[in-house]
Parts: C-alpha cells; structure tokens; sequence
C-alpha cells in the first residue's frame, strides 16, 4: 500500500511542472520563480507512557511563487506568494509572503536599500535535509514593514533594519511596536559565516500563538560552513540572550476560569543548534546528516532533540527526489521516527 501511494505521489509530481507550471520569461525586465513539494509522510509516535500512533500521507508541503519586476538597474520589485501543507492540516493558506522594492543605490552591491514586507535577515538556516532545521523553527522571521540597507565590500557584507513590531506585550497591554537588527558575514568558495541580531526574538514565527512577553527578548545567530573535498560541514546556534520571565509565553487559548490554559512559570531562556555534514556524491546526488538540539523552548512546542540522515538526486531536468529518516523527542519524552519522501520542482 505504501509502495503504491508513493508510486502515485511521484508520478503527480512528475506530471505538475511539466503541464501547469512553467517558467515565463515576458522579457528582461521581468523573472519569475517558484518551488513546489510534494511530501509522502509515514512517522510513527510513541508517547512516554508508551501508546504508539501513526500518521501517514501525501501533501503540498510548499507551493511558492514569485516574480521580480525590473523597470530598470537601479529598482526591482519582488511579490512572492506562499502557501504550505502539513500531513494532516494546512500550515500556511495561500498568503503574501513578500512585497518589497529594492534601490541599488550603489552599483556592484555597495549599497542596497530595500523596504516592505519581507523576511528579517536574522538566521541563516542552511541545510540539505529535507526537514527544516529546528533553528528556522526558533528564528525566522517575516514582518510586514520592514526598511533594510545592505552592503557588500570583497567577501565581506553587512545589512541593518529598522522593523514594526508585532509581538504583544504581557496581558495584552500593546504592542513592543519598533525594532532593529544587524547581521555581519563573511564568505569565499570554500568557507562562510556571520553573526546576525534582532532587537526582538519574541517577533519570530516560532512563537505563534505565544508571542507576547513583558519586555524585548533580543536574539543573536551564530553560524558558518566549510568546505572540505567532497563534504560540507555546516552548523548554527541561534538563542534568546536575555531570559523571558514566568507570565510571559501566555497561550491565546484560554481555560474555563478564563486564565491562559499555558504560561511560563519560570524563566527561560529559549535556545536551538542545528550540525550538520553533507557528502558531495557528484552529479547532484548528496547524502546528509543532521543533529538538531534545543534548550528551554517546551513552551514552543518545539522538539528537544532530532536526528536523521536524508539522500537527494535529480530526477528530470529541474525536479529532484529525496528520502529522509528521521527520529525526534519532545519535551514530554514523546519519540518521532518519521520516514519522508519528497519530490521538488524549481524555476
């Protein structure tokens, strides 16, 4: 039956590009982008009081599609539109996921000034395994009213942004409003890294519903990668660098007397590391393993610790297939073994 099902997945995907996404090329001053994924999921969950379930099936896990505008070499406009998939629910409905203009001010990147909504350039989240990194799962960050100014001297670049904030105070008393950040990198062929800082990690997708706290939280990442023949080494470490307080991290589910059914009762100072070593098999074909661990981050949902390995080849033209193995535990010692099969398609 799993056989069957995944025969099927693959054979959709293969059908998708080649039928109803394509890349159009209008004219010089106009690129066009995208990413689909298609998922088959089998995890198998086994609580600490030892009951075991399964989840299994096939999702869009990312549909995306964007286009950059070029009136001239001086302005580019980039729209992009998001919509993701779980195995069991929709994790994002279709949705604006960046509007922004871009001013190269200078020429060669000396400077770029870039304003609307987009991504913070806090995190860099490399990977090649099919799951995302439990640092993306802590950090990324997407904010509606952002204004960056970047610049790139040599293998050396900067970038600093001023951002409206979202993340609710405690009690819901308002808003932290106005933020800032700055990341520094540094990159040749063979060797990368950077430090990145935001003035608010509250303001981060990874707290979902529990995006509130008395004051800023500021985050900083760390990361880097390297070269070596035919493998790469990769690693980040993103954390809080101040610790929220008890009351902070308040559910926006309540119980029945009204109180937040879940708030921090002790201070926690949230935290994620993500190792990993990919194998260039040449022709495209790279096997990875990955190491992911968090700390103090229970009120996040996210898991304490994962492990896997995932291989990834062409399959035709610009699609690719990839399998990966995948074990996780959680804060409340539930354990994960999940088996992903994945078919993407990019222009």
């Amino acid at each position: 039956m799993q056989k069957t099902l995944l025969a099927s997945l693959i054979a959709a995907a293969l059908a998708t590009p080649l039928h109803t996404v394509q890349a159009v090329e209008v004219s010089d001053q106009l690129e066009v982008f995208g990413t689909i994924e298609v998922e088959y999921g089998n995890n198998k969950i086994k609580a600490a009081d030892g009951t075991s379930t399964t989840e299994k099936g096939s999702a869009l896990a990312t549909g995306a599609f964007g286009s950059i505008i070029k009136p001239n070499d001086k302005f580019d406009i980039t729209t992009s539109f998001l919509y993701e998939e779980d195995l069991n629910a929709v994790a994002t409905p279709l949705e604006l996921d960046e509007a922004f203009v871009t001013w190269h001010a200078m020429p060669a990147e000396k400077l770029n000034i870039t304003a609307g909504k987009k991504y913070l350039s806090f995190g860099k989240y490399d990977t090649s395994m099919v799951s995302d990194p439990l640092t993306l799962e802590l950090g990324e960050t997407n904010r509606k009213e952002v204004l960056q100014a970047s610049t790139k001297n040599g293998n050396l670049s900067a970038t600093g942004y001023l951002f409206n904030g979202e993340a609710e105070k405690t009690n819901g008393t308002g808003k932290h409003k106005s933020g800032f950040g700055l990341s520094v990198g540094y990159e040749t062929e063979n060797l990368s890294g950077g430090i990145d800082y935001v003035s608010n990690i509250t303001e981060s997708g990874g707290f979902g519903d529990v995006s509130n706290a008395s004051k800023k939280v500021p985050g900083v990442s760390i990361y880097g990668s390297t070269k070596l023949g035919n493998v790469t080494l990769m690693g980040e470490h993103l954390m809080a660098t101040k610790a929220f307080q008890a009351g902070d991290l308040a559910s926006a589910d309540e119980d029945s007397d009204g109180t937040p059914d879940s708030v921090l009762d002790a201070a926690a100072k949230p935290a994620a590391t993500h190792l990993e070593a990919a194998f260039d098999l040449q022709n495209d074909r790279t096997i990875a393993i990955g190491w992911d661990k968090t700390k103090q981050a229970a009120q996040l949902g996210l898991d304490k610790t994962a492990y896997g390995v995932a291989y990834r080849q062409p399959l035709y033209k610009d699609l690719t297939g990839a399998i990966e193995l995948r074990q996780s535990k959680g804060y409340d010692d539930a354990k994960t073994r999940a088996l992903t099969a994945q078919v993407a398609y990019e222009f």
